[in-house]
């Protein structure tokens, strides 16, 4: 499994970062303390709300075509880009 810390600072970011998720084969969760969504649900996601910095988690031992895809949301732990 990849662990990466994202942050999504708006509705327009969500859907972006949903829309790049889907296109992969991997299975993709974001945790957000005891909360977890499937990356691939834009409902799922807005729920978890925006300028959080959240764990994002891919069931996979090698995805860095994902990763780099979505590296425009990926952060430090506390909110800095990578």
């Amino acid at each position: 499994m990849i662990s990466r810390n994202v942050i999504l600072r708006d509705q327009k970011e969500v859907m972006e970062f949903v829309d790049t998720v889907e296109r992969y084969p991997y299975a993709v969760e974001v945790s957000l303390g005891r909360e977890t969504m499937d990356a691939k649900s834009v409902l799922g996601m807005l729920a978890l709300g925006f300028n959080r910095v959240m764990n994002l988690n891919i069931q996979a031992d090698d995805a860095e075509d994902l990763l780099e895809a979505v590296s425009r949301f990926l952060c430090t732990q506390f909110g800095q880009a990578v």
